[in-house]
Formats: structure tokens, sequence, C-alpha cells
């Protein structure tokens, strides 16, 4: 009976854990970067204006073998769809001293995205030419506008 009990506690902590993943802020070739897009706090939606998801990247290393590209896809209920794409220009390797010199890209976010809370963003890097060895991209934050 106890080690049913623990098996259960068990298996509700690692749900809870599961549940509470953190957002992962690196992209590389080989897994893309996580983060949560919110509404800032007393920013309302405007019917007059498509809704917008702003992306800061707050740092950057180019592929040795070539340039690459961020895919962009918004996922909710499990379901993904790509919102957009960007490249970082000039293509050099930078990094933000601090939030204010984050490279910053606008991207729209489709109406069935735009309302009902929270949207999780997979960012993709992909190789235009070679393999985007060693490339990686740095998300500093993601809100919606």
């Amino acid at each position: 009976m106890l080690a049913a009990l623990c098996g259960a506690a068990f298996a509700l902590s690692l749900s809870a854990a599961l549940a509470a993943e953190p957002d992962q802020l690196i992209a590389t070739t080989d897994r893309p970067a996580t983060i949560t897009a919110t509404r800032p706090a007393g920013v309302r939606a405007s019917p007059a204006q498509s809704a917008r998801v702003i992306i800061k990247v707050t740092g950057f290393q180019p592929a040795q073998d070539g340039p690459v590209q961020a895919v962009v896809k918004a996922e909710r209920n499990g379901t993904d769809q790509e919102i957009g794409r960007f490249a970082i220009t000039p293509y050099t390797q930078f990094r933000a001293a601090n939030p204010d010199q984050a490279k910053r890209f606008g991207l729209p976010l489709p109406n069935d995205l735009a309302s009902g809370g929270p949207v999780k963003l997979n960012v993709y890097l992909v190789p235009a030419n070679g393999a985007g060895k060693g490339a990686s991209m740095e998300i500093g934050s993601a809100e919606i506008r």
C-alpha cells in the first residue's frame, strides 16, 4: 500500500514538473528554442490592428558552413503552425550586453492564436546552405502586441 502511494506521488510530481517545463531559450540546428509569448500587462488587443509577436534575440552565433534562418512556429492545443521566418543581418556573431540592445523581429500572429492567452513559440534554426554546424540563437523574450 505504501509503495503504491509513493508511486502515485512520484507520478504526480513528475507530471507537474513536465507541465511546468521552463522555456528553452537557445536554438540550434538540433533543437528549437521554446518560449511563451504573452501580452504585457495593461496592453489590450486593438481591433483595428492585427496582432503581432515581437521576438527579441539577445545572442547569435553564425554557422561555420553557411547561413541559417529562424523559422517560428506557434503552438496551441497540441498543434503548431508556422507564423514566419527571419534572419540575422549582418550575418555576424553578437551578444546583447543588456535587453535594450536585443535585435527585435515582428511577425504577424493569426487571429485564432491572437486571443485566448499565451502562445508557445518554437524557434527553429534552419540551414539555408550546408548543415548549420555551430549555429545558435538566444531568445531573450517574446510578447504579443
